[in-house]
């Protein structure tokens, strides 16, 4: 018997029984309530599935048999309580179903990777600081230097309270805003501990005063801490507070350096008096200059030209100084360690670029990361990735020819150095590293304008000037001073060394090569190929020259072949006059590509003689090259400086103009020397291809039929009409 369309036997869905009056009576909480149009209370649609949860059963899954029960009364096929599709009791003895519990999201997701990354590097820079020298010859341990240690780890712990927030340690009020003011707050103790050691050494308090490379890396992790993270930016034209902040924030690390800076100038110069020579003062005040160029000109980049390309190269600036500082903090280590304002240079000063001319350059790192700041990058206009890209590279080739210059300018002042003798440097050393800094600073100077004019074509130069700077950079680090203290030798290494060997060039090789917008920039623009760049290796007329006339027995025309054009060539060869009308002009509106030459009288063939302009550049002679022949490469157009008869020789098909007296009598065989053999050599090179379609026309389908033929000379054959050419052709392409 089929129970379609009927309620469940008695003791197969426990319940309290259908309601005696179903126009008054409503179903209870966690009841079933059936769905309009369902034939019965309890019981589906014909043919309709149930549920999950619900009272209908599944076909073919939950229809008790007739007769058969389950276990506790349940029919067989599964209704226990709790399961999927089963009857959870409800309220009054209604089953209700039971609600799936919603996962909890993870706080973490959303967080981008470049948050994480920032949180890493502040924290290491924060730890590893505290292996570096806070004042000259002393570290955390010592003194009371370990208050740097207390502000050290708050500035670290400081790093958990997003993540704190984010899961759910923090009562419910607490907001982004909050955990933005508590990371500055937590990170504010360096900072005044920072200018309190400023302060300390500029008044000389206590027996070892100065500022150590630990400040410089820790106050650079202490602003990479406090600054906030891209997640908890809001909108640019709401969240207006944070730019101005850290557009503050960066201003015044500026301004800390600048005043150190200028103390330390003003402090050398009251002691100058004390030196043995002028050739010192002036050593001093050469560094000192150089290290204020270094510092200032991409702090003006950033924050005067408000420039994204400059804030690039300061952070990875900033960066390779981080890691010049680890590199100094070897005891023996002629790198920075400490600097003070009472100390313009150590014992002996470099042969090139120095922090230690003044202090002030060691917070260079710091003001990196907070440009590097998500807030700040709002304050830089903004451009393409790619032009960003290509001008952090043409800066480090600026900074390249900086730091060679001080390169050269530092060894030419040790020359007159008075205790160089006694030191034992070598006048070689000193000539050499002159030398080679020339020639690192002039091909970066040539690199950059190239690179800053036509980036496609300045890329490999620049690879050039990167590879030249980085091998003789080595050489200059492999020869500099070695001084001796009385207890060791040492090279006299300085910051400049490493930036001009190592940091520099590996910045314009990776600005150039790595990003995936600047590659994707180089796919789309080739470099423009060099116009006629053969002519460098294959003998060709000189411009305005006149080819030999029957010289050693030869016939008159250039290769013993009559002259009838550049190499021989016809006049027109590539489908117009040899010498082209100006832009605009009658004639040449009415010409164009392929037309007949203009006729002309001899006063105005005398006139078209005149040499026309060369262009200045290898992208405006493609240019003035595309109008004599569209695709034309530079090797295969005419050349200037065309003889008369050269310009005017008649085009294929037209008839022959009355020969001039001095033209030669046509030769009885072929003149030209060239064969079908080299006609059809793979070998035979684009320039000898097209001489031989000018000079030898018997030999044109050999030509047409030559694999390496390029385009534009096979567009040029097919307009000739010439039906062995058209075969060679037809051929060619089957």
């Amino acid at each position: 018997m089929s129970h379609e369309g009927q309620a469940p036997t008695p003791g197969g869905y426990p319940h309290q029984g259908p309601p005696q009056n179903p126009q008054a009576s409503a179903p209870q909480p966690g009841q079933y309530a059936p769905q309009p149009g369902q034939q019965g209370q309890y019981a589906p649609q014909p043919g309709q599935q149930g549920q999950p949860g619900q009272y209908a059963p599944q076909q073919g899954q939950y229809a008790p048999q007739p007769g058969q029960q389950g276990p506790n009364g349940y029919p067989q096929g599964g209704y226990a309580p709790g399961q999927p599709g089963g009857y959870a009791p409800g309220q009054q003895g209604g089953y209700a179903p039971q609600a799936p519990k919603a996962p909890r999201p993870n706080p973490f997701t959303g967080i981008p990777v470049s948050d994480f990354v920032r949180d890493g590097v502040a924290a290491l820079l924060l730890l590893v600081s505290l292996a570096l020298w806070v004042t000259p010859g002393a570290k955390v341990g010592d003194s009371f230097n370990f208050v740097v240690i207390i502000v050290t780890v708050i500035s670290v712990l400081s790093l958990a309270i997003p993540y704190l927030a984010r899961g759910g340690i923090f009562p419910a009020s607490w907001t982004v805003h909050k955990t933005r003011l508590a990371r500055q707050l937590a990170n504010a103790p360096y900072v005044i501990t920072v200018v309190v050691y400023v302060v300390l050494d500029i008044f000389k308090v206590g027996d070892s005063y100065g500022v150590g490379t630990a400040f410089g890396l820790g106050l650079a992790g202490a602003l990479l801490a406090a600054q906030p993270r891209e997640t908890e930016m809001g909108p640019e034209h709401l969240d207006l507070a944070a730019p101005k902040t850290w557009r503050l924030v960066t201003i015044s690390i500026a301004g800390l350096a600048a005043v150190t800076m200028v103390i330390s100038l003003i402090m050398f110069l009251v002691d100058a008096g004390d030196y043995d020579s002028a050739i010192i003062v002036t050593i001093g005040i050469v560094s000192w200059l150089f290290l204020v160029g270094f510092f200032g000109w991409a702090v003006y980049g950033v924050l005067v030209q408000r420039s994204a390309s400059w804030r690039l190269f300061l952070v990875a600036l900033g960066a390779a100084l981080a890691v010049i500082f680890l590199f100094g903090a070897g005891d023996s280590s002629s790198f920075i360690q400490a600097q003070s304002v009472h100390a313009l240079f150590p014992f002996a000063p470099a042969t090139s670029l120095s922090l230690q001319a003044g202090l002030g350059a060691i917070f260079l790192p710091a003001l990196a990361a907070a440009v590097s700041s998500p807030a700040f990058r709002r304050t830089v206009r903004t451009e393409e990735p790619s032009a960003t890209w290509i001008g952090a590279a043409v800066h480090a080739l600026d900074y390249l020819a900086l730091v060679a210059g001080s390169t050269v300018v530092l060894s030419a002042l040790w020359i007159g150095f008075p205790q160089r003798e006694s030191l034992d440097v070598g006048l070689g050393g000193l000539i050499t590293s002159i030398i080679l800094g020339l020639v690192v600073a002039a091909a970066a100077v040539f690199a950059r304008l190239s690179l800053a004019s036509r980036p496609a074509n300045g890329r490999n130069v620049a690879f050039a000037a990167a590879g030249l700077a980085f091998v003789l950079g080595i050489v200059i680090l492999v020869i500099s001073p070695t001084v001796g203290t009385g207890y060791a030798e040492y090279k006299i290494v300085s910051e400049g060394h490493l930036l001009l060997a190592f940091a520099l060039p590996a910045i314009v090789v990776i600005a150039l090569t790595v990003p995936k917008e600047i590659r994707t920039y180089f796919a789309q623009n080739r470099p423009a190929p060099r116009a006629a760049g053969d002519a460098a290796y294959q003998w060709s007329q000189p411009q305005g020259g006149q080819a030999p006339q029957g010289q050693y027995g030869a016939p008159q025309g250039q290769y013993g072949a009559p002259q009838q054009g550049q190499y021989g060539a016809p006049t027109g060869a590539y489908g117009t006059p040899a010498v082209q009308p100006s832009y605009g002009t009658p004639a040449a509106s009415e010409g164009g590509y392929g037309s007949a030459p203009v006729a002309q009288n001899p006063a105005a063939q005398s006139a078209w003689q005149a040499p026309s302009t060369t262009p200045e550049s290898e992208i405006d002679q493609d240019t003035h090259l595309a109008g004599h022949a569209p695709g034309v490469s530079a090797a295969a157009a005419p050349q200037h400086g065309a003889s008369h008869d050269e310009q005017h020789a008649p085009q294929p098909g037209e008839p022959k103009a009355s020969e001039p007296e001095h033209a030669p009598a046509p030769a009885a065989a072929p003149s030209h020397g060239y064969t079908a053999q080299q006609a059809l050599d793979p070998s035979t090179t684009g320039l000898v291809l097209s001489q031989i379609v000018q000079e030898a026309p018997e030999l044109r389908p050999q030509v047409a039929a030559n694999p390496t033929t390029y385009p534009a000379l096979l567009d040029w054959l097919g307009q000739l009409g010439d039906p062995a050419v058209d075969a060679a052709l037809r051929n060619r392409q089957s």
